[in-house]
């Protein structure tokens, strides 16, 4: 199964700030803008998928999404969620690491 993950932050993870993580973590990695910016992936130097991340929306309801995320989301205004493919998630945890220290936000799994 992919693995699923949310990134909680106090600013929008806008495709310019995240972009930056990439850079920084994986220099040979491409971001890809799927669906008008709905989703951005970041793809390996062999074209592999490392991490999917999807459209932020403001966390409305604070109960639903503190049940959906391990640890819950705490004081953040902002959700993500973010996948990586099947098998070993290992670079893709470390991407998403890299997404949410750059924006100020955690990286966490779904529950």
């Amino acid at each position: 199964m992919p693995t699923e993950m949310v990134l909680l932050c106090d600013v929008e993870p806008t495709a310019e700030l995240v972009a930056s993580a990439v850079e920084r973590l994986a220099p040979g990695a491409a971001l890809l803008d799927v669906d008008d910016g709905r989703v951005l992936q970041w793809v390996d130097e062999h074209g592999d998928v490392v991490l999917s991340l999807f459209a932020a929306q403001r966390i409305e309801v604070r109960m639903d999404a503190d049940r959906a995320v391990a640890g819950g989301t705490g004081d953040y205004c902002w959700w993500a969620d973010m996948t990586t493919p099947y098998g070993d998630a290992t670079e893709g945890w470390a991407m998403a690491y890299a997404v949410a220290e750059t924006v100020g936000g955690r990286a966490a799994p779904r529950v």
